[in-house]
């Protein structure tokens, strides 16, 4: 009957048998239908009994303990791993912004060289593409200074370090691709 109880349940139902069967023996005996106690050998079986019963009771305390230790790793574990897969969405998200920043500078660099080459092997002299407004800065939130015609050749003096303005005649500047080179 014991055998498909696991060790607290053997345990606590060892515990509960002993104390009702003395229970049980000390109303018997109060009441009168029995006339003697039991014997030595009946108690010393009851106590090797509860003797067991209350070492199945300790080892199922040992194994709950033991058990609930490996719960808690397992947790520890868990929140451990959620962590790093939370790190490592982090990381590739800052390995593509990273990729997106050197494509972007890799970009910029290119159009500089090309600026560049192109100044040294040139006149510094270009024409208008089509119709182009002069500013007074690089940018087109600067204000607009004049009206270049299409096909108006002009004097460029500088680029602006990113490429995409040229300062022209001293006045002011045109953005890159309204113009090409003179040959």
């Amino acid at each position: 009957m014991l055998k498909n109880l696991s060790s607290t349940q053997k345990a606590v139902t060892g515990v509960v048998v002993v104390a009702g069967v003395v229970g049980w023996i000390y109303a018997l005996i109060q009441t009168g239908q029995i006339d003697s106690l039991p014997t030595r050998e009946d108690l010393a079986s009851a106590k090797d009994e509860l003797a067991q019963l209350q070492r199945d009771l300790k080892v199922a305390q040992i194994e709950r303990g033991q058990l609930q230790i490996q719960v808690d790793a397992i947790k520890s574990l868990e929140e451990l791993m959620a962590s790093l897969a939370t790190e490592k969405a982090e990381l590739l998200t800052l390995q593509s912004q990273i990729k997106g920043s050197q494509a972007e500078l890799e970009t910029l660099e290119s159009s500089v060289q090309k600026q560049q080459a192109l100044l040294e092997g040139s006149t510094l002299r270009f024409k208008t593409n089509t119709r182009a407004r002069m500013r007074a800065g690089p940018g087109t939130d600067t204000d607009e200074v004049a009206v270049v015609p299409a096909g108006k050749t002009i004097q460029v003096f500088e680029i602006v370090e990113d490429g995409t303005w040229y300062k022209v005649g001293g006045m002011g500047y045109i953005f890159h691709e309204l113009l090409e080179p003179v040959e």
